[in-house]
């Protein structure tokens, strides 16, 4: 799995440190423990990267990764089991890829159904209509208020399939990401 991480992290430019290592970028380890990652779901430590010494967070969301939730999820998570937690005030850069058969959108949203997102920069374009599969977009924003948002599709019927995550914006701390059973 280590491979895996390291192979992603090279692949998309991140620099990955290890925290003994020194200040500089570190990647968000997390333990198995209390994840939902269970034996065909991505671990999801692979798609958070942070460097706490320029406050900036590198988030990957595969729309439509693999038959999880009917195909109706980011990294292959719907129903809200992808937790996310960044520090309010640090940068956001989410690489958004439809990985999916048909239109989907990648925006941070204040509560269910919202349309309108809750930071500047924070969806991908037109998020209505969404990315043609195989598109990638890239949001970058500033979380500049705490409190629990959603990561959701916005192409119409799929925020309602339960294709979303959760974003916890903290007061402070560090970067995290993990899984948890859905409802």
């Amino acid at each position: 799995m280590a491979c895996l991480v390291l192979g992603l992290v090279a692949l998309l430019g991140w620099k990955v440190a290890h925290p003994s290592h020194g200040p500089n970028t570190v990647a968000a380890a997390r333990s198995q423990e209390g994840t939902a990652a269970r034996a065909g779901r991505p671990d999801p430590s692979q798609f958070l990267a942070w460097d706490a010494s320029r406050r900036t967070v590198n988030l990957t969301l595969l729309a439509g990764f693999g038959g999880a939730n009917n195909g109706f999820n980011f990294d292959g998570y719907g129903r809200g089991e992808l937790l996310i937690t960044v520090p309010r005030d640090w940068r956001v850069t989410a690489r958004c890829e439809n990985r999916g058969a048909m239109r989907h959108s990648c925006a941070v949203v204040s509560n269910s159904l919202a349309t309108t997102p809750a930071f500047p920069g924070a969806s991908s374009p037109d998020p209505v209509v969404g990315l043609s599969p195989g598109a990638k977009a890239t949001l970058s924003f500033v979380p500049t208020r705490t409190g629990s948002y959603r990561i959701a599709c916005l192409v119409p019927g799929h925020e309602q399939a339960r294709m979303f995550a959760v974003l916890v914006i903290a007061a402070g701390g560090r970067p995290e990401i993990s899984a948890r059973p859905g409802p």
